[in-house]
């Protein structure tokens, strides 16, 4: 017995000295997914960015589509044989379509995996581009234009929402200002590059250029976007969804009957079908247990002001990107491709330096780049209104750099202290409500600003009225002072929503109640 416990007690021993010598396999194990935990990280983190950049590059194309055909409209008009204000639709159509879509976003951010959304608007972008090549009348094209529409309606806020999703906090702010770039600058490019491309190969190859592109960008990212979340099967409000729908078409093709006055009927009634719409959609908002997005964003007094000041913005820039050119054609007698090319270093230059403009907010908060922001506004807008009769090409190219200095400071930051106002659970929701009023606000934009040049320019008889020009000049200078206001309106909203230091914070609801919680 003795002897069996001291072969015991040795073996014990060789087996500890032994150990002393050799780590143990569990903790060779342990030590090497340590060393390899690093390297998967920084992968990992690679490969979220190049997904960023794929959605965003869809997004640019979808975005750069929107305005590329504005500059061919009267030779779409000859070849279909159809008046100017039904071929305005082509991008009246779209921007309604993609802004339809973007309702739905934090639906489909719940319900479908990132990767499945990028390969259905990328496929849809291209089956629509193709029947736009193919269309030999305008209801083909309208309707080609409309499933294109897809591509930007879900990269847009799925390119925002992985932003939040995915990155840092504290980089949040330089990742909104690097994708900020597409909702900044491919608007502008869109009148140089249709114009550009029409005048040299004809308006279909504008289309034949884009699906090459987002060929390219479908192949690429088809792997490389990936699913960042778990999938949720939430029933989806198809009521409220169709009474929203239904409201934003009233208001826009009321909204569109404004130049002719107010007086016009067809102005009333859709200005009055939105509005009931509108209560209904509220009413059946407070009873329906189904998801469309969480209406209690809206009930967020600082998410509000953020979001007012938002729709300013876009109001202003979309605006003046239809004011400029139209001066340059019609009060300087220049081609449309120079109409364009004047908006060329205003666009480029300060959305170049979105990404620093980021920065400055994640490094000083949002009242240095939103208080500077608006002050470069002011100055640009005012310049116009001062010299709206007398503008020489370098006088606005000049102001119109200064004006979009202010716009590129403020835009994405004020997006970002939008949705830091609310819940991080409602984030997405916050996301949709953005978008989807940011394609509106651009639409509302260059209806107004069309509409005030257009009372001066009814005063003459014609385009061959001697006084049509000087007309012109003055309706535009007339459509700068209300750009003036609007950026006043905009330091108002930003003195309000960075001076007041008390506000709530947003509250996280219980898990719980978001399973069955009613949007």
């Amino acid at each position: 017995m003795n002897t069996f416990s001291n072969h015991i007690s040795q073996n014990t021993h060789h087996s500890v000295d032994h150990s002393s010598q050799h780590p143990a396999p569990a903790q060779a194990h342990t030590d090497n997914r340590q060393s390899n935990a690093a390297p998967h990280a920084d992968s990992s983190k690679k490969r979220n960015v190049v997904a960023i950049l794929l959605i965003a590059s869809l997004s640019f194309i979808g975005i750069l589509t929107e305005t590329s055909l504005n500059v061919s409209f009267p030779v779409l008009s000859r070849e279909f044989n159809v008046p100017l204000n039904m071929v305005q639709w082509l991008t009246s159509g779209y921007l309604l379509m993609i802004a339809i879509i973007m309702i739905a976003s934090s639906f489909l951010n719940r319900r479908f995996t990132a990767r499945s959304l990028f390969r259905f608007g990328a496929i849809a972008f291209l089956v629509g581009s193709l029947i736009c090549i193919l269309s030999t009348n305008f209801p083909v094209l309208l309707i080609g234009r409309l499933i294109s529409s897809f591509a930007a309606g879900l990269a847009i806020p799925l390119m925002f929402n992985l932003v939040t999703e995915l990155m840092p906090a504290s980089q949040r702010g330089y990742w909104m200002g690097v994708v900020g770039l597409v909702v900044a600058l491919a608007p502008a490019l869109g009148p140089t590059f249709g114009g550009v491309v029409a005048n040299l190969w004809g308006w279909r190859s504008v289309f034949w250029i884009v699906i090459t592109v987002c060929a390219i960008i479908l192949i690429a990212g088809w792997n490389i976007v990936g699913r960042y979340h778990d999938i949720e099967h939430p029933p989806f409000d198809w009521a409220r969804f169709v009474v929203m729908a239904a409201a934003m078409a009233s208001f826009l093709i009321g909204f569109n009957q404004l130049s002719g006055g107010l007086t016009d009927p067809v102005f009333w009634i859709g200005l009055v079908c939105s509005l009931i719409l509108a209560v209904v959609f509220k009413w059946m908002s407070r009873r329906s247990t189904r998801l469309l997005f969480d209406t209690s964003v809206l009930r967020n007094q600082r998410f509000i002001l953020a979001l007012l000041a938002y729709l300013l913005l876009q109001s202003l820039n979309i605006g003046m990107s239809f004011v400029l050119p139209s001066y340059a054609q019609i009060v300087g007698g220049f081609s449309s491709i120079v109409g364009g090319l004047i908006l060329l270093p205003g666009s480029v230059i300060p959305s170049l330096l979105n990404p620093w403009f980021g920065k400055l907010y994640d490094q000083h908060g949002a009242r240095l780049p939103l208080f500077i922001g608006a002050g470069f506004l002011l100055a640009g807008t005012i310049l116009f209104s001062c010299f709206g009769m007398h503008l020489t090409v370098w006088m606005m190219i000049c102001f119109y750099l200064l004006t979009q200095t202010g716009h590129r400071i403020s835009f994405n930051n004020t997006m970002t202290e939008a949705i830091a106002a609310a819940a991080p659970e409602r984030h997405a929701d916050a996301t949709a409500v953005l978008q989807t009023a940011q394609q509106y606000a651009g639409s509302i934009g260059t209806i107004i600003l069309s509409s005030i040049m257009d009372f001066s320019q009814r005063q003459a008889s014609g385009p061959s009225d001697p006084r049509y020009t000087a007309l012109t000049a003055q309706g535009a200078t007339h459509a700068f002072i209300f750009t003036a206001i609007i950026a006043a309106m905009i330091a108002i909203l930003y003195a309000i929503l960075l001076l007041k230091k008390n506000w709530r914070k947003p509250i996280p609801e219980p898990k719980e109640k978001d399973e069955s919680l009613a949007h």
